[in-house]
């Protein structure tokens, strides 16, 4: 159907099917949930890596943290020293500071990564300061 202003009246076409709008949309939904049930019903969640492989993702990115401090102090170092005229002293300094820099970075992200591991429930044994 066409409106006065010339376009669709889509409204219209599905209210003479005998359903509103929003029951059609409803209808819809609701057989496309029942079968992503269907679907998903057989299919297992993968669980979060265990083992050597997470372990070997955690030495990876504790790696990329102290070399990425390293590379930005001396590359901040080398094009001081490049503008500058002063070949090696700014470089020096920026990478020790870069250094400095991926060494905290690396102790922040294992604090983090150690306090996001659970002990709930788990007993550790008897703690010294308990005595």
């Amino acid at each position: 159907m066409q409106t006065e202003s010339g376009g669709d009246d889509r409204r219209a076409d599905q209210g003479s099917a005998g359903l509103e709008p929003d029951d059609t949309f409803r209808t819809r939904l609701g057989k496309l949930d029942s079968r992503l049930r269907e679907i998903n019903r057989g299919k297992v969640v993968a669980e979060e890596p265990q083992g050597r492989s997470a372990a070997l993702g955690l030495a990876f990115r504790l790696a990329v943290e102290l070399v990425a401090g390293l590379v930005v102090g001396g590359g901040i170092g080398w094009l001081l020293d490049y503008w500058l005229g002063t070949l090696p002293i700014m470089l020096l300094l920026f990478f020790g500071l870069g250094t400095a820099a991926g060494i905290l970075n690396v102790i922040r992200t294992a604090r983090q990564m150690q306090a996001g591991v659970s002990t709930s429930g788990v007993d550790l044994g008897p703690d010294d300061e308990d005595d």
